[in-house]
Parts: structure tokens; sequence; C-alpha cells
């Protein structure tokens, strides 16, 4: 088989990027090179390797895992089972924080929940002067994390521990911004979920009954963890903000912002920190 015969096969069977991007895997060659090399034969094992990841692809398993990285704003992450694969929702999350860090580049940031780390490399990278933590529990996850943060931004401070735990390692109004995409959909909604995504860590979904109790925990443990005038950002499930944004008004929080994906649905909540008097 060619590989043009190749990718017209994947493209039948899947789609033109998960097919170029599976030869691209096991050929070595780019789209560009694949389309200057159309003609040339796969060898017997690569075409045998092809077909092993067809039918591990049609089973449902993700195709990040199959490629090992993935792409988020513009850099490649490592991802892997046991880790949860990033997405363009968490985009919103992290514009949202950049648009409030502009004026404080040199801020004090940690990131919870912190999976593969696309959040804490992203705003390191974008706020060379800042100085930003990044907590992860999952072993599995911190494997990643560590390997990620290592290749594009040392610079970050890794934590491996609970985030309901971790707090007592901080003094209060330690930090500029907190930033999470926390476990957010309703554990009753997790079976029925895309089954790519029944692959991902069951950890790093499951927000409880209504998804909203890393919010409530995180709020209610962090919060005085932020300077006053300091900036709580979350990324949101589909239909949560009025929730969060009860819950962050009831403990002091104000200026709370909704921010909206290309699809109109509230991804982001932002939050400005003022500790209430007892």
């Amino acid at each position: 088989m060619t590989v043009f015969e190749c990718r017209r096969f994947l493209e039948q069977e899947l789609n033109y990027q998960e097919a170029v991007s599976i030869i691209e895997l096991v050929t070595g060659m780019d789209p560009l090179k694949q389309s200057l090399n159309r003609r040339q034969q796969l060898d017997d094992e690569q075409d045998k390797t092809i077909q092993r990841i067809l039918m591990k692809r049609q089973s449902g398993y993700p195709l990040q895992y199959i490629l090992g990285k993935w792409s988020f704003m513009g850099e490649d992450y490592f991802v892997g089972e046991g880790v949860l694969i990033p997405r363009d929702d968490t985009e919103v999350a992290v514009r949202a924080a950049e648009e409030l860090l502009k004026s404080s580049a040199a801020a004090r940031i940690i990131d919870l929940c912190s999976g593969s780390g696309i959040i804490a490399v992203t705003l390191q990278r974008r706020f060379a002067d800042a100085q930003v933590h990044a907590v992860e529990l999952s072993d599995r996850a911190m494997y990643f994390l560590e390997k990620n943060v290592s290749q594009l931004a040392p610079e970050v401070k890794v934590h491996r521990g609970d985030v309901f735990e971790l707090y007592r390692e901080f003094a209060d109004g330690y930090f500029d911004l907190i930033i999470s995409n926390p476990p957010y959909i309703p554990t009753a909604e997790l079976d029925g979920l895309q089954r790519e995504v029944r692959y991902e860590p069951r950890q790093a979904l499951d927000g409880g009954s209504d998804g909203t109790d890393f919010y409530i925990e995180i709020t209610d443990l962090w919060a005085k963890k932020l300077k006053t005038g300091g900036v709580l950002v979350f990324e949101l499930g589909e239909g949560q903000f009025e929730l969060v944004k009860k819950y962050l008004q009831d403990l002091g929080f104000h200026s709370i912002k909704g921010y909206k994906d290309l699809g109109g649905t509230v991804r982001a909540v932002t939050a400005v920190y003022r500790e209430l008097e007892n």
C-alpha cells in the first residue's frame, strides 16, 4: 500500500486529520512530505502498525493517547493514559487569566488540579517574571506534568499533593491569582459520556452530584490564600456559572465575570477576592 492509498483508506475509516496524524506517527512524514511521497510504498511493519492503531482507534481509544502528545495554544504537550486530554475549553480560562495579569507580570500564580500542566506552563511562558506553581495529586498525571514542565517551562514549581490538604503550606494572602480546571462533570453523567472521554481518568472528571464539589471546596479552602484584590479563575462545565457565582459571592468575591467560548457557553469565571470581616 502506498502512502496515498493508506491516507485515503484512513480518511474513509476515520477522517483526514486523524489519517495524516497516524501516518506521521508511523512514518515520520508530515502532511507535506506525505503529499510529496504519495507513491512511496509502506513496508510490512508500517502497514501492520497502522492496522493495529486503526483497530484501537475504532474501539474509541483516544487519538491523543495514541499519538502521545497534543497541542494546546500553540505548544505540544505529552499526554497518555491517566491524564486529562487538553481541550479548547481550557483556553477560555487561560485567556481570562492573561487578561487579568497584564498589569501584574510578576504575579504569584497557582494552578490547582494541574493535570498535564497546560495552564501552568502557558502562563509561565506568557509571563516570564511570574512565579507559577502547579499542584497535582495523581501519580500518573504527575508523570506528564513533570515531563511537560521540564520541556516547556522548567521555572514552574511542581507540587505533588491533594488540593484539599496542600493549602496549609502557603501563607494567607500569598497569591495574586489562583486558577483551576477542576473535575466538574456530575457523577450521574459520567457513564453516558462520549466513549473516548471514558478512557480519561475518572478522578479528573467526577465533580460530585451536581458537578460543583471541587468549586466549593477549592473556594472554601484557598480563598484566603489570595491577596485582597487577587483573582480566582475557574474553568466551568456547561450551565454551572450561576451556581458557582452565588457561592463566590457568599465568600466575599466581587466583580464576578463569565467568559464564553465560541459557541456562546460560559466556560470560565473570574472573581476578585475581598476578605470578609469577622
